[in-house]
C-alpha cells in the first residue's frame, strides 16, 4: 500500500519513516512546492492510498461573525503547513491531488473545529475539511479538538488516541460524519502500523 507522510518540523519530534515517501517541511517551504511534490509522488505510484499530514493546527480566540474575542481558543483556521499554511484561502492548491490520493489524515490540532460565530467564515474548520475532500476527491479525517502527542528525538511522533470527536469528510458528504472508532487512523510508527 503506497503511503506518504508530510511532517512540518515545527511540530517537534522524530519523523516516522514507515511510509513509501517521507517529506519534511518547515516555515521556508512553499505550500505550492508541497502540493506539487505530493502530486508527483502519487503519480509515480499511480496513486497514494494514504497521505498523513503532521503539523500544528491554527487556533485563535476569534469570533469572526461577531467581530469579537471568545474566552477560549478554538481551531478551524487551517494548518501550519509550510510557509503559507493550508487554509480556506488556498485549499484549491490541493486540487493537483484529485484522483491521486484515497485518504488524507490530518494529525493536527482542531482542523475540523467550527466555533460558534465562525460558521461560514475563514475560521470554519468543518468547511475547510469539506472543501479539501471536494477538491481532492479523497476521504479526509480530522479532529475537532486540540490533540496531544509524545515528542521524542529517539522515537517517531506518537499521537496515541485521538482527543474529542473525529470526522470523516468525503466529496459525497462534505459536511462530515463522526467516526465511531478513529483509532484505526494512526501514524505509521512501526511496520505493523503501515501494513
Amino acid at each position: 500500500m503506497t503511503s506518504m507522510v508530510i511532517h512540518d518540523r515545527r511540530l517537534t519530534g522524530a519523523t516516522p519513516a514507515y511510509y513509501s515517501f517521507v517529506m519534511q517541511v518547515n516555515a521556508k517551504t512553499g505550500i505550492r512546492h508541497i502540493t506539487d511534490t505530493v502530486a508527483r509522488r502519487a503519480r509515480e505510484k499511480r496513486k497514494l492510498a494514504r497521505l498523513h499530514i503532521l503539523c500544528h493546527g491554527f487556533e485563535a480566540n476569534w469570533d469572526l461573525g461577531g467581530q469579537s474575542s471568545m474566552p477560549q481558543a478554538h481551531g478551524g483556521f487551517g494548518l501550519q503547513l509550510g510557509n503559507e499554511g493550508l487554509n480556506l484561502f488556498n485549499y484549491g492548491l490541493a486540487g493537483s491531488w484529485k484522483g491521486l490520493v484515497d485518504l488524507i489524515v490530518l494529525f493536527a490540532c482542531a482542523p475540523a473545529d467550527t466555533a460558534s460565530g465562525n460558521a461560514g467564515t475563514w475560521g470554519d474548520g468543518k468547511r475547510f475539511c469539506g472543501y479539501l475532500a471536494l477538491t481532492t476527491g479523497a476521504r479526509v479525517i480530522a479532529a475537532r479538538d486540540t490533540q496531544y502527542y509524545n515528542a521524542s528525538t529517539n522515537a517517531p511522533l506518537n499521537f496515541g488516541n485521538w482527543e474529542g470527536p473525529v470526522y470523516e469528510f468525503t466529496d459525497a458528504n462534505p459536511d462530515g460524519t463522526t467516526i465511531l472508532n478513529p483509532n484505526i487512523y494512526k501514524v505509521h510508527r512501526t511496520a505493523a502500523d503501515a501494513a
